[in-house]
């Protein structure tokens, strides 16, 4: 589960989907060759899945700060040396108000130098510290959380947030960290390549004696490099250190989505919740209707992870003030295919995940991004359509102030029986006078 999760990961780094997999598999190869204990390659192994759990609390801030897109500057910054002066300020004029005029990139690109190192301390800080406490709501021990949250520090003291050096960074941060770079940048110019810069970077970012065990590891990379999705997801199964899989209950499961939920709302501060929300309100008009207990929690799951594609979504669309342009448009309605091939790779969710991506698909047609009509909608898909619309008209968005209950039914009831079914509708309506009416209660749904 957590391995087809990382996808959602990916996205919000502005990394193909399989990033995390292939890094979790050039880590567990190192680890091999260095001969490391058992129990430190499993932390390696969970610690390379969760890698980037916390890159969606700093979306905001990125986009605010270079006020431009926070998944573009995400994605540039992996490949950035940042000991070149040359590339750091070719990175900031080039992630700077992109689309501006040339005097407001200049402004822009002079506050984020008078910011300087602290900004991307606090920026690496608010990932590693937020990563690693998904990590203990996971209930992973203090191997893995030390190693997500020791992810950017490097080999010669320079790296964030702590500047710790050498063996004070966990054997487990020291491999993943060179993996991830490792991965990155044998896609972007090949393995032979990515190999020989790791090396250039050998007692600077790296440790010298992980940097060694990459010797001849070219063929490999290309490898995996080629696999699909499916195949990298059956590739780090079959590599799990010990092969001591964990099993997972329904709590367990629950408590998976409810923290993947959290990762997706937090990418936007105008989004805190918006997953449980809407997960709480399709579970309530799911019992309205008098669904069977186990069709309950399935709702509960949707509701949960309905979203996730929008870890996708630069924050420059997400928390635009006005309205979308076309291009921005095509980008947002993308998020609930991501959704779906997110979902399709969890054993079991296979169903779930077309039922979650077509939440914004309508009776009569017009929503997205499939253009479903009502004999392909399922009844899971049209309560969640209803929930979603509901907490989304309730909530303050960017462009609008939150919306009372009558406000939110006076929108909603020109789509009854067209857009909305009407069914649905009706037990929105019970379970919003079941609530008692008013801005805040309609929030807490």
């Amino acid at each position: 589960m957590l391995a087809s999760l990382s996808f959602a990961l990916d996205l919000t780094e502005g990394q193909p989907m399989g990033h995390a997999l292939r890094a979790d598999l050039i880590s567990l190869e190192l680890a091999a060759r260095l001969d490391l204990p058992l129990q430190v390659r499993r932390d390696l192994h969970y610690a390379a899945l969760l890698k980037d759990a916390g890159c969606s609390s700093n979306a905001s801030a990125v986009c605010e700060l270079f006020g431009g897109s926070d998944i573009a500057a995400k994605r540039a910054r992996m490949v950035t040396d940042w000991t070149d002066d040359l590339q750091v300020a070719l990175y900031a004029f080039e992630q700077s108000a992109p689309g501006s005029s040339w005097f407001e990139r200049a402004k822009r690109v002079a506050a984020v130098a008078k910011l300087g190192n602290r900004a991307a301390v606090r920026l690496v800080q608010m990932r590693c510290d937020r990563g690693a406490e998904i990590v203990r709501q996971l209930s992973f021990g203090p191997g893995v959380a030390e190693a997500v949250r020791t992810l950017d520090e490097h080999w010669d003291g320079h790296g964030h947030p702590r500047g710790l050096k050498g063996d004070q960074i966990p054997i487990t941060a020291r491999v993943l960290g060179l993996a991830q770079i490792l991965e990155v940048f044998t896609g972007e110019c090949g393995p032979q390549a990515a190999i020989e810069l790791v090396r250039r970077r050998s007692g600077k970012w790296f440790d010298p004696t992980v940097v060694e065990a990459c010797r001849g590891l070219e063929n490999t990379l290309a490898r995996w490099s080629a696999m699909t999705t499916r195949q990298l997801r059956l590739e780090v199964s079959r590599a799990e250190p010990g092969q001591a899989a964990v099993i997972a209950g329904n709590a367990t499961l629950r408590r998976v989505a409810q923290v993947f939920a959290g990762i997706v709302d937090a990418k936007s501060p105008y989004t805190g919740a918006h997953s449980v929300r809407v997960a709480e309100i399709a579970v309530a008009v799911a019992k309205e209707l008098g669904w069977k207990k186990e069709f309950v929690e399935e709702t509960r799951s949707a509701g949960l992870l309905h979203d996730l594609g929008k870890l996708s979504v630069p924050n420059s669309i997400l928390d635009k003030p006005g309205a979308l342009e076309p291009p921005e448009w095509e980008v947002m309605r993308m998020h609930a295919l991501y959704t779906e091939r997110i979902l399709e790779h969890v054993k079991g969710f296979e169903w779930l995940a077309f039922a979650s991506a077509a939440h914004h698909e309508r009776l009569d047609g017009s929503g997205y991004c499939r253009g479903l009509v009502a004999e392909q909608l399922p009844e899971l898909s049209r309560v969640l359509a209803v929930a979603d619309v509901y907490d989304a008209l309730s909530t303050v968005r960017p462009y609008r102030h939150a919306l009372s209950p009558p406000e939110v039914f006076a929108i909603m009831d020109r789509d009854d029986g067209r857009g909305f079914d009407s069914e649905c509708m009706e037990a929105l309506r019970s379970v919003a006078r079941g609530i008692g009416g008013g801005e805040d209660t309609a929030r807490a749904a």
